[in-house]
């Protein structure tokens, strides 16, 4: 919120603010819905809605959004991150946002998910706030592998195995200590089913995680797609779709896991 908000307002037509219920949309466009950011009905309404969330979930984070709002006018969306700011901290939550949130009069405690704008990156590390890294022309596992790729998008670019590996979250000038972590989202737009998740997930979500939990040095493409290499025996034995890519020298089990349980 305040864009990506055409269900709620079709739900409680009050929220939008032009007084018309919008029509039900099942499409992939984004940014054409907004919020009424100067009515204090909607803030009682996002009230609610943070104060259930916050009571079902036990972690400390809450993630507002913020992304993609291209009908709300700077100065209200400015002002509707600052509300929705301390209605996030009422609840006792740390308020999480996509990167456009860094525009804000937020303060250091907020945290930014970088996805798309190095800029609005910056600007997070300039106001002393923590960063997620997430840019999507690394790190989205819902972009496709190359243009033969039956699912995913690709909107941000192809994104095979080694470029979803040969990287670091430091190289785009954000200091480590404003790097909260990383993340690999997976949007769902064009699969129906865990086998298709999987074939999005795997390998790359593997070169993700040793990304993240390994210092700069030690990564090396060509040691580690020998390593990855490795995990096939161990991906098959679990039923794991993953996608077979051709930059990898796949390590094809010798025997199946029911020979190796009788063994």
């Amino acid at each position: 919120m305040p864009g990506h908000t055409n269900s709620a307002s079709v739900s409680y037509p009050f929220l939008n603010g032009n007084g018309k219920t919008p029509k039900l949309y099942t499409g992939m466009q984004v940014g054409f819905s907004t919020f009424d950011t100067r009515k204090d009905t909607v803030y009682a309404f996002i009230d609610d809605v943070v104060r259930e969330i916050s009571e079902m979930t036990p972690g400390s984070y809450f993630h507002m959004g913020g992304d993609e709002s291209h009908v709300t006018k700077k100065n209200d969306y400015i002002h509707f991150v600052n509300n929705v700011e301390k209605i996030v901290q009422k609840h006792g939550k740390r308020m999480i946002g996509w990167d456009e949130i860094a525009n804000a009069d937020i303060d250091s405690n907020a945290i930014a998910q970088w996805w798309a704008s190095e800029e609005n990156a910056k600007k997070a590390v300039a106001k002393n706030m923590k960063v997620i890294v997430s840019p999507a022309k690394k790190s989205y596992l819902d972009m496709q592998y190359d243009s033969l790729t039956k699912l995913g998008l690709h909107w941000a670019g192809y994104i095979p195995v080694d470029t979803a590996y040969q990287w670091t979250p430091e190289e785009y000038g954000i200091p480590k200590a404003n790097i909260l972590g990383t993340e690999a989202p997976l949007w769902s737009e064009t699969i129906t089913n865990l086998s298709e998740l999987e074939y999005l997930a795997f390998p790359r979500i593997i070169g993700y995680s040793e990304l993240a939990w390994t210092q700069p040095e030690h990564r090396d493409w060509e040691e580690y797609k020998g390593r990855l290499a490795d995990q096939a025996p161990f991906l098959e034995r679990n039923n794991v779709n993953y996608y077979p890519s051709e930059l990898i020298d796949w390590k094809k089990s010798k025997f199946t896991y029911e020979t190796i349980e009788k063994d």
